[in-house]
């Protein structure tokens, strides 16, 4: 941690890899808990409606948390609880209790989500350098050794109590010890009313004003894409192409791959060809790639759409919270908390959507009703293009 605290970009890029490590962990045990519960598409939709509602609550709180403690503390605060909380989904008896249990989890990664993208996009004013990008590429790294490590697990026949109960503490001791590594931000008060101020004495939250409305409805399409990918790309693997648990945490993983590469690199993607041709082209390929994945009859074409799906979501969230963090303002937390709030609405309404919609008709119609979705990403990429209000903050 000692390389760590002398580099702050390497701090928020470790916590962002184990934010997502946990999340990896649970895609390949969702058809494990379907199972055992006994869950039908449309009560296993249902279910998973509590993680979204609750974490609408986490991110309404969220900006008032940061003003109280800070965002290193709320990252250090967040992480751990995150990770701790998703133990009881593993011990869930019911479906009731299964809810319960993700609407706690919904509460911590509220306010996780929206102290490090504003940490990211507070250290990107810092620093004059694009981080986001690759800070949510570490998020897709984690996501991927997360779901792998689930996957070998799952594989092996270890229960989804054991396997969390073993894997959960480890992930908080190590993330409060990264988020710990992050520096403490010192509030400046003669750049309250700065757009690239993190921390502003303003209520916590309002809705998005009409400077970042469009901005905040454009990621919702691949956001919903990768909701799905996440609480469905088992389920469809496993049941409707007979792949092993094993396969079925690799898909994830080779979706979390493509967009950790993408991502990795999508800040200087964006600096050599412009935010706007990044978004388009990554809204076209998320398209297809949700389309293809849909229809698709055996492993192999699965395999090479969720790449297409994975490197089209990759950086459309990232550019946008950097633009929102830019845009006119009380301060960077209001516009990111305003973002998350619908973003990440659509993030995880998207796999309760699905599941109602999978009972109803099938799980492959389900999934191709997300790329209307995807289209409007592609039609509204131009909100990410920086304008004179937006300038300053960032060197591009």
């Amino acid at each position: 941690m000692k390389l760590i605290r002398h580099r702050p970009e390497f701090a928020i890029f470790t916590v962002f890899f184990f934010v997502a490590t946990v999340l990896g962990h649970w895609v390949p045990r969702i058809p494990d808990i379907k199972e055992k519960l006994a869950l039908s598409d449309s009560a296993l939709g249902f279910t998973l409606l509590a993680l979204p509602l609750a974490t609408m609550l986490g991110l309404a709180a969220a900006a008032w948390v940061i003003r109280q403690i800070g965002l290193r503390n709320s990252c250090r605060l967040a992480l751990p609880m995150w990770a701790l909380l998703f133990i009881l989904p593993g011990l869930a008896a019911n479906q009731l209790q299964l809810m319960l249990a993700l609407a706690a989890t919904g509460m911590a990664v509220g306010l996780m989500e929206t102290a490090m993208n504003t940490e990211a996009a507070r250290l990107e004013n810092v620093t004059g350098r694009r981080l986001m990008s690759r800070s949510h590429g570490f998020w897709s790294l984690g996501s991927m050794f997360g779901a792998m490590s689930g996957a070998f697990v799952a594989d092996a026949g270890i229960s989804v109590a054991r396997h969390f109960l073993l894997a959960m503490p480890v992930i908080a001791v190590v993330g409060y010890l990264a988020a710990s590594a992050l520096p403490v931000e010192i509030k400046d008060a003669s750049r309250t009313g700065d757009s690239c101020d993190p921390v502003s004495s303003e209520p916590c939250f309002r809705l998005p004003t009409a400077t970042i409305l469009m901005l905040c409805i454009m990621p919702l399409g691949v956001l919903m894409i990768e909701g799905a990918f996440v609480d469905w790309s088992a389920i469809f693997m496993r049941e409707h192409l007979s792949a092993t648990p094993l396969i079925t945490g690799i898909t994830y993983a080779t979706f979390a791959s493509a967009m950790a590469v993408v991502r990795l690199s999508g800040d200087s993607l964006a600096s050599r060809f412009g935010d706007y041709q990044v978004v388009l082209w990554s809204g076209i390929a998320a398209t297809l790639g949700i389309l293809l994945f849909a229809l698709a009859s055996n492993t192999l074409v699965a395999l090479f759409a969720a790449v297409l799906a994975g490197a089209g979501s990759a950086v459309v969230f990232p550019l946008a919270v950097t633009a929102a963090a830019n845009r006119p303002g009380k301060s960077a937390a209001d516009n990111v908390v305003s973002l998350n709030m619908i973003a990440f609405t659509a993030f995880f309404l998207a796999p309760p959507l699905v599941g109602f919609l999978s009972e109803a008709f099938s799980l492959r119609i389900a999934l191709l009703t997300l790329v209307p979705a995807a289209i409007v990403t592609v039609l509204l990429a131009g909100e990410v293009q920086p304008t004179g209000n937006r300038a300053g903050c960032i060197r591009r």
